[in-house]
């Protein structure tokens, strides 16, 4: 069995029994705050305690060591912050009067972390076990080499193109989506709960019990300022939900796109300033700019309602309604029936004008039902902001208005659509004669996202309201192989990225050559001008010689 003795507490490496550890500098002497384990204590006589990492309300995190399987890993604490009291042998008690609150938490802790335990979402940071003990509970999770988010973001440039974060985000987006399904609701999501490894993948962290994720004014939130929705303000009771994860990547992506990070929603709520440079909205593809002015709606009830539907407006720009409201009745007509209830085209959304909000969010092509454009994508003032209280347009994928009233006995003409995206077709007055839906997603030579089939041809013609089927691009079957040689390790992955190959299946391995640049690719696999489906498996190899070396 490994001798833990010569583990540094910090890295988990073995530093020789060195006092200060050679690899990462931390001093073994020292010690752990006085309400947390101290280094180098057992947990089920197979988890080694390291030094304290973090605490929020709910506990303290630490870096461990796993005896049974010889690895690093991360160890979550049960600890909630006024609940609990440490006694002299290190075991965990519930503080007088805080019985109900103690036990509340540590209920719904085990439950998240043993739904975690094989969590097949490869976005979301997986747990190995959780367990009760010491008169607490603890997770265990592997120790993954990262960095937040925020840091790298901060490490480069401050923000990302499009076409750089779509594969990154995508995955973790997946993720999320797995995760609200499993009735977790994240609460959290930002720059600093998402790492990015070593292996370029994102990965949601700081899943936590939702005492956490709410500020209810006695005890410290873990709500992070810009990316927290207004519900979690305990504004109005508002209710907590799927729609809250939606502003919270909605937030992040704002963040990583544009640089900047939102104005925090309580302070949105009472004055929206919100606002966007002109040169992203002239840069940025109209499907993002539409889904990140949906997922940033203060009001929860004309926000996005779910992760999944946010995804599909990024993505191939389809708007999901939201529910209706309680007080909505349908209205009988005149045959008896009920009235259908009017809906909104994709790329067209009611204007709500509130009191308490005075920006105007720039886009290039959202022109209002009736009145005006609430978003004012087309000016190019980069004072102008985002109207937080426009109304998420949305739902199923259809995006035509019936009018039921009108004379059947008229012929409209199906204009052509293929090549558009779905949300840019409600553009054409023309579509607002008929019910277009999408009847599935397939390869072809259109881009990602566009429309690559249409069930009328286009110039026929057809009943008002008549229904017409599309197929949603999911871009090539085939690229080729971009050349990388050459190129530093962040310019290749770029590259790959451009042409819609997968992060999780770039295989990035390391190889020494004296001969070629420090870090750049020496090797690539396929050989650049393979024609290749975008979800095939890539292999680069960067040199790993520094240089500067002897012969």
């Amino acid at each position: 069995m490994f001798n833990t003795d010569r583990l540094c507490i910090n890295c988990m490496n073995d530093n020789g029994g060195e006092k200060v550890c050679p690899l990462c500098g931390y001093d073994q002497a020292t010690r752990n705050p006085s309400d947390a384990l101290p280094a180098k204590f057992w947990i089920s006589d197979r988890y080694m305690v390291g030094r304290v990492t973090g605490t929020n309300i709910e506990g303290i995190t630490y870096t461990g060591w796993d005896n049974a399987e010889n690895v690093p890993v991360v160890i979550r604490e049960y600890y909630p912050a006024g609940a609990a009291v440490r006694n002299p042998d290190k075991s965990v008690a519930m503080a007088l009067g805080a019985e109900y609150i103690f036990n509340e938490g540590l209920l719904e802790f085990l439950d998240i972390n043993r739904s975690l335990i094989g969590c097949e979402y490869g976005a979301i940071m997986p747990v190995n076990a959780a367990f009760e003990e010491n008169g607490t509970a603890y997770a265990v999770k592997p120790e993954i080499s990262s960095i937040t988010l925020k840091d790298f973001l901060e490490r480069n440039g401050g923000s990302l193109k499009w076409e750089q974060a779509r594969p990154l985000f995508l995955p973790l987006i997946d993720g999320i989506i797995g995760l609200n399904e499993m009735g977790i609701i994240h609460g959290g999501i930002s720059p600093e709960s998402i790492m990015v490894g070593r292996d370029g993948k994102l990965r949601l962290d700081g899943i936590c019990i939702k005492r956490v994720r709410r500020a209810d004014g006695e005890t410290p939130s873990g709500l992070y300022s810009g990316y927290a929705a207004i519900e979690q303000y305990g504004v109005k009771d508002m209710a907590v939900g799927a729609h809250t994860d939606v502003y919270g990547i909605g937030a992040t992506l704002f963040r990583v796109l544009i640089g900047t990070v939102p104005p925090p929603a309580d302070e949105r709520i009472k004055n929206d300033g919100l606002s966007i440079p002109a040169t992203f909205a002239d840069e940025l593809p109209r499907p993002v700019l539409v889904a990140l002015a949906n997922s940033l709606q203060v009001n929860p009830e004309n926000r996005t309602l779910t992760v999944e539907n946010f995804r599909n407006e990024l993505v191939y720009g389809e708007i999901k309604k939201s529910a209706p409201k309680p007080q909505d009745k349908p209205q009988a007509n005149a045959k008896g029936g009920k009235e259908p209830k009017k809906t909104m085209s994709s790329a067209k959304y009611a204007a709500i004008s509130a009191a308490c909000t005075i920006g105007v969010f720039i886009i290039i092509f959202a022109v209002i039902i009736l009145v005006f454009d609430p978003f004012n994508f087309k000016g190019k003032n980069e004072n102008e902001g985002i109207n937080s209280d426009i109304v998420s347009a949305s739902s199923g994928v259809s995006i035509g208005d019936v009018d039921p009233n009108v004379d059947s006995s008229i012929k409209y003409t199906v204009p052509d659509m293929l090549g558009n995206f779905y949300s840019q077709v409600s553009e054409t007055p023309e579509f607002k004669h008929f019910d277009v839906v999408i009847k599935g997603k397939e390869f072809s030579a259109q881009p990602k996202g566009a429309i690559c089939w249409q069930s009328a041809e286009a110039g026929s013609q057809l009943d008002y309201g008549a229904k017409i089927e599309v197929v949603i691009s999911l871009g090539q079957l085939e690229v080729s192989v971009p050349d990388v040689m050459g190129l530093q390790k962040s310019e290749a992955l770029v590259e790959l990225l451009k042409q819609g190959f997968l992060y999780e299946n770039i295989e990035i391995v390391e190889k020494y050559d004296v001969d070629s640049k420090p870090g750049t690719v020496v090797g690539q696999d396929p050989k650049h001008g393979t024609k290749l489906n975008t979800e095939s498996a890539i292999r680069i190899y960067i040199n790993s010689y520094e240089g500067n070396e002897e012969e």
